[in-house]
């Protein structure tokens, strides 16, 4: 699965549309609907944001204990 799978899977979880996810993230509608059709990629700032939104853990494994 691949970010942009993972993003509609998550907004969708969620029942958040993507006008919606749009302003939460601070983008708009059309490029959400760009970004998850793979047509545009988002600056890493818009990426961490959207996994902000959307409760993805970009690196799970730093929080945990060796």
């Amino acid at each position: 699965m691949d970010y942009r799978e993972l993003i509609v899977k998550k907004r969708k979880e969620q029942s958040l549309s993507q006008n919606k996810l749009a302003k939460l993230v601070g983008v708009s509608q059309p490029f959400i609907n760009e970004i998850e059709k793979g047509r545009k990629s988002p600056s890493i700032e818009v990426l961490f944001k959207i996994c902000e939104v959307l409760g993805i853990t970009i690196f799970p494994d730093v929080d945990k204990k060796e």
